[in-house]
């Protein structure tokens, strides 16, 4: 089993902050939408080749909700969000070659 320290998380966190604060302008722009999303519950499942669509702008929606009320709850579909996010950001800043 593999484990990480919160702590480790969010240092981790900070420096691809950084990195984006660095590299970026104010606000990232992706010019993509749909993505192939796979669920949690069947990540490990190697043996399903079904196919499900995600939705970038649908996701960002969510997660400026957020950012902008701290009474909104985090879930951890959330974090299934951000990482598509993240995926998002890191095809359009640095796509494969």
């Amino acid at each position: 089993m593999n484990k990480m320290k919160i702590s480790d998380i969010e240092e981790i966190f900070e420096r691809i902050l950084e990195k984006l604060r660095f590299e970026c302008e104010e606000e990232i722009e992706i010019s993509s939408d749909l993505y192939r999303f796979i669920p949690t519950s069947e990540w490990a499942n190697f043996q399903k080749n079904e196919i499900l669509v995600g939705s970038l702008e649908d996701d960002v929606q969510c997660l400026k909700l957020l950012a902008k009320d701290k009474d909104h709850p985090c879930m951890y579909v959330d974090f299934d969000r951000m990482a598509s996010l993240l995926r998002a950001i890191s095809q359009e800043y640095n796509p494969p070659m």
